[in-house]
């Protein structure tokens, strides 16, 4: 399911800012954008994402910011400015060109500024901010996502609804019409076999096998099973959104050999819209597949 979250997380120095965005997907997708002073908590960012997210495409971005004029240690890192004004160098020699770099420009370089307080208490200090930050936007997700699940779950269950009514109403089209629907297949073959000598049990006999094989009773037996194990694994906690496709799969293979047994317009126009409301759920349950 799609859902947002974002947090940002502030000390004396500096302000880190997470964003974390999920899009629908069969399987967990995780991708980062980072500054450099985070990038060596990539691995701690994918476990907590994937502790809370089961599935998705998921980007996590996050920002830092040093607070102007705050005492952030903050000291040129001589080793990497020789080493860009070496590369400098080389293309001003074989380029012909006399261009140098404004000092904005070398301000900008990766990792030409280096924090000069003791690295593990930086690190450790900048990772606890970031590990919260993504903590408090996962919470934000989270709400998103749970209240998109609550309408996707309101939605599902108006058109099961349907569905369920629907079969009631083909359930008693069957009950109100099985004598008259006898009675027309034995005026059928009568018909069928004027000219033909047959015993009257065995036209019977005829009758009842060709009822049975337009009765679509079972089918609705079975329709009406799995709307009731549909709605156990709505309600149920753990991550069922499989069970629910595989259920919508057999449901859509009962209505179509209910349509194909059936001669009864009336019930051949009513599958039609229960087909209708079935692919409308698939469409909400792959959100949660």
């Amino acid at each position: 399911m799609t859902g947002y979250g974002r947090s940002d997380e502030h000390n004396d120095n500096l302000t880190l800012s997470v964003e974390i965005r999920s899009l629908n997907s069969r399987f967990l997708d995780f991708s980062t954008r980072l500054p450099s002073q985070l990038a060596p908590f990539e691995d701690e960012a994918y476990k907590l994402v994937k502790q809370r997210c089961i599935r998705g495409r998921v980007t996590l971005s996050a920002k830092v910011e040093f607070v102007p004029g705050s005492t952030n240690g903050l000291i040129v890192n001589h080793d990497k400015l020789k080493e860009y004004l070496t590369i400098v160098k080389e293309i001003q020699d074989t380029s012909g060109q006399d261009d140098f770099p404004s000092i904005g420009d070398f301000l900008r370089l990766p990792e030409i500024l280096s924090n000069g307080t003791t690295k593990n208490e930086d690190e450790n200090e900048i990772k606890n901010i970031f590990i919260n930050a993504i903590n408090n936007a996962l919470n934000e997700m989270e709400k998103i996502r749970t209240s998109e699940g609550e309408n996707i779950q309101i939605d599902i269950n108006k058109r099961l609804q349907k569905l369920q009514e629907t079969s009631d109403k083909i359930k008693l089209m069957l009950e109100g019409n099985r004598d008259l629907l006898l009675k027309r297949y034995n005026q059928k073959l009568k018909d069928f076999i004027q000219d033909v000598k047959m015993d009257e049990r065995r036209l019977y006999q005829e009758v009842v096998i060709l009822c049975e094989k337009r009765d679509i009773t079972e089918e609705l037996v079975r329709l009406n099973s799995h709307y009731d194990l549909f709605h156990t694994y709505m309600n149920l906690e753990e991550y069922n959104g499989k069970k629910l496709n595989f259920l919508l799969q057999e449901i859509g293979r009962e209505i179509n050999t209910m349509t194909s047994k059936t001669d009864n317009v009336k019930i051949s126009h009513l599958a039609v819209d229960m087909k209708d409301e079935l692919e409308k759920i698939r469409e909400q349950v792959q959100n949660i597949v």
